[in-house]
C-alpha cells in the first residue's frame, strides 16, 4: 500500500476514534497538549520579570524535561499498542486544547505561571478521560502511565498555587468540573 494511502486510512481512523471516543484519541489531545505547553514554558522562562524569574528557574527546567520524557514514553506505548499518533505540527495543532499568544510574554510573571499553572489544570481533564478509557480497553501500560502524568501534574499545580498565594483550586477548570460529577 502506498504510504499516502496508508495515512489517509490513519487520519480516517483517528477522526473516527475522536467521536467514539477511544483512549488512543484522548492521548492525541494529551501529547498534543504536552509538546505546545513546552513552548509555552520556553516563552514564560526567557520573558518572566521579577519574582516569578526564582521561581521559573527553579521549576521550568524540569517541567520541560518531564514534559518530554511523558510525551516519549506515551507515544512509545501508544505505537506498541498499534495506535496512531499525532506526527505532524497540523495535528499537534488541532489536537490541543491549549491557547498560544506571543504578546503573554510581556505579561506580569505571576500572570505568565497562573497562565501555565492553569494549562495543566486543562491536561487534567483529558488525561482523567484518557485514564477511564484505558481501563476500559484493558491498556494497562498505559493507564498505568498516565496515572503518573497525573500525580506529577497535580503536584505542579499545587506547587504553582502556593507560590502565587492563591488556593489549590483557585482559578482552575477542573475542580469546577470535579464538583459537578
Amino acid at each position: 500500500m502506498l504510504a499516502g494511502k496508508k495515512y489517509q486510512e490513519e487520519l480516517k481512523q483517528a477522526d473516527q476514534d475522536h467521536h467514539t471516543p477511544t483512549a488512543g484519541a484522548m492521548v492525541g489531545h494529551i501529547t498534543a497538549n504536552l509538546l505546545i505547553h513546552s513552548l509555552k514554558i520556553n516563552q514564560a522562562k526567557w520573558f518572566v520579570k521579577e519574582t516569578a524569574v526564582l521561581f521559573m528557574e527553579q521549576n521550568a527546567n524540569e517541567w520541560l524535561r518531564k514534559e518530554y520524557v511523558y510525551f516519549d514514553k506515551i507515544n512509545e506505548l501508544m505505537v506498541s499498542e498499534g495506535e496512531a499518533i499525532p506526527t505532524v505540527t497540523t495535528q499537534l495543532v488541532e489536537y490541543t486544547m491549549l491557547q498560544e499568544d506571543g504578546a503573554q510574554k510581556y505579561e506580569a510573571g505571576e500572570q505568565q505561571i497562573f497562565d501555565l499553572i492553569k494549562d495543566f489544570d486543562t491536561q487534567l481533564l483529558f488525561i482523567t478521560r484518557a485514564i477511564k478509557l484505558a481501563e476500559q480497553e484493558g491498556k494497562t501500560a498505559l493507564r498505568y502511565e498516565l496515572g503518573e502524568l497525573d500525580g506529577w501534574i497535580k503536584k505542579q499545580i499545587f506547587k504553582g498555587q502556593r507560590f502565587l498565594g492563591h488556593e489549590l483550586t483557585e482559578g482552575l477548570t477542573s475542580a469546577e468540573i470535579d464538583e459537578d460529577d
